[in-house]
């Protein structure tokens, strides 16, 4: 008996990994970090050479959520903890804004692979032509973190980029045990991007804003 395609569930297709709605320009804190966690997870399928990735995003995660977890009402949404961090420290970025910001740049960089990744399965007819996700990395960290490192570590990024997995892997594994649902993968990370972009970048703008961080000069380009 085959399974109703929207009756198939996938990774990014559990609603604890989804990115939240923003309310009246603002993002839910909870579920935004709940989220996180599920990219940082997702992170770890890209095996051993990812880790440290991983690892980055998972303790930049706990950077916000211990400040949110001190008065989670007055830190409801990440704008809020954002500027109650601000307001403790005379306008200077801490712990919180700064795990923030360091998160979303992680974030862009997932962002920017996964529609990439997507975009390339879409666009090939021949879908063996799809399995090296090599360009798909390269290109989304150089149109996101590569501005933020140093020689060292882009020299170390270039190793972790020529170690990913080939692109079933990846479907294999967001397929949670599943045989030939790659479609449906693909759908689902597709749906799943819509908030997940949303929320990257409101909280992109909402740091320029606050000259916590500059604007990424490839997009100012590509507009």
């Amino acid at each position: 008996m085959i399974t109703p395609s929207s009756h198939i569930s996938t990774y990014f297709s559990h609603s604890e990994r989804m990115f939240p709605v923003i309310e009246n320009g603002k993002i839910p804190t909870e579920q935004f970090l709940k989220a996180c966690q599920g990219i940082a997870d997702f992170v770890g399928f890209l095996g051993t050479t990812f880790i440290p990735v991983k690892n980055d995003i998972s303790t930049n995660i706990i950077k916000v959520k211990t400040k949110y977890e001190i008065d989670k009402e007055k830190c409801k949404f990440v704008e809020d903890l954002v500027d109650d961090d601000l307001e403790n420290n005379n306008g200077k970025m801490e712990r919180a804004t700064e795990g923030l910001l360091w998160l979303k740049r992680g974030l862009e960089f997932i962002l920017e692979f996964l529609t990439e990744m997507v975009r390339v399965y879409r666009s090939s007819l021949d879908k063996s032509q799809t399995e090296s996700l090599t360009g798909c990395i390269c290109n989304a960290y150089n149109n996101t973190l590569k501005r933020h490192h140093g020689f060292i570590s882009k020299q170390l990024f270039k190793v972790v980029i020529l170690a990913a997995p080939s692109r079933s892997t990846i479907l294999k594994m967001l397929a949670e045990g599943r045989e030939d649902v790659n479609d449906i993968c693909i759908d689902h990370i597709t749906t799943h991007l819509d908030n997940f972009r949303a929320n990257v970048e409101h909280i992109v703008q909402y740091y320029i804003s606050k000259k916590l961080d500059t604007p990424n000069p490839l997009r100012i380009n590509r507009q």
